[in-house]
Order: C-alpha cells, then structure tokens, then sequence
C-alpha cells in the first residue's frame, strides 16, 4: 500500500474517515472527496502530512470528473478508487415518498457510478487500478424495514458492481472491482 494514491468519497466522517487515517498509516497517499471543506480539512488533519482534500459533490457529475483530473494533476495517477459517500434514512416502504427514492439513488448509487465511470478511462490507460464500493450487509440481507429505501439502493450498489465488474474483467484483467459490505456492529 506503500505510496499508492487512494481517492476515498465520503471521507469526512464515518468509514471513509476512518480509512483516510488507516491507509495514511500504512503509507498510502489519501485523498479525501466530500461536500464540506471544514470535516475534511479536520480528517486530513488526522491522516497525515500527505493527505489532500478535494470539495466536491459526488452526485454531480462534473465534480466527480473533476475529482480525477485534480488528483491526475496533483500527484499523476490514481491507483485506488473507493465509493464511500452514502447516506440512508428511516421509513418503512409504505411511507417513502418519490423525494426519498431519488435522495436514495441519487446518494448511494449514482455517485458510485459515477466514481466508476469517470475513473475507468484512467485505469484502462494504465491496465490497472482498483475500484472499491462500500456497500451495507443491508444491501445482502434486506431485514430492516425502517431502512428500506437504504436497502433497495445498497442492493442495487451490489448489481451494479458485479456487473461492472463482469463488463470490465473481459477486456481489462488488470482492473478490479471489488465491494465491501460492512455489517452491523452491535455493542
């Protein structure tokens, strides 16, 4: 992991928080991407002298192609990807409304592809990188219904990433696309 530079979305708080600290530790070149400046000016902080912070939304498209270029510019090549920005909320089924749906989809899926799409030229120029999505055991086990719309779109995170990953193998061995799902912790 020694100097391999790691994009991490989401990485001001929560997973993507904690794993900026982890890789920096392991002497990776974190680089952290979410909305607010002051949680990932903190982060970065925390992870070292050689993190970086990138201020973009990740649901918009130009500020994830924007994301590669910068950190293309910044330090000449991306080796890792990691889709971390998520977000869930609590309501049955029955309750959710098109709002809630689309926040869903909008946060936890289309941001991941996204990620993928706007980094895979990069990695097919080079014959490899690696792109990790952060999932839910939610996404694999659907057993909470207040978090139902979470679930659906954690589910389609997964769909997405097996295919994608299916799609690329055929042509690019050197890409791997892996997910995580991280489960519940109960104290």
């Amino acid at each position: 992991m020694k100097d391999k530079i790691i994009v991490i979305t989401g990485a001001s708080a929560g997973i993507g928080a904690a794993l900026a600290v982890a890789v920096a530790r392991r002497g990776a070149v974190p680089v952290l991407v979410a909305r607010r400046a002051d949680a990932l000016e903190g982060v970065a902080r925390t992870s070292g002298d050689r993190a970086s912070t990138v201020v973009a939304d990740v649901t918009r498209r130009a500020d994830v192609h924007r994301v590669v270029q910068e950190t293309l510019g910044r330090h000449g090549r991306i080796d890792v990807w990691i889709n971390n920005a998520g977000q869930g909320i609590s309501r049955p089924p029955s309750a959710l409304t098109d709002d809630d749906i689309e926040a869903m989809v909008r946060i936890n899926v289309t941001s991941v592809l996204y990620g993928m799409q706007e980094v895979l030229p990069h990695f097919k120029s080079r014959g490899e990188g690696h792109i990790i999505n952060v999932s839910s055991m939610l996404g694999r086990m659907p057993f909470a219904v207040i978090r139902s719309a979470y679930v659906g779109a954690k589910h389609f995170v997964n769909a997405l990433t097996a295919t994608f990953r299916l799609e690329i193998q055929q042509t690019h061995p050197g890409i791997q696309v892996s997910l995580v799902s991280p489960g519940v912790v109960r104290t």
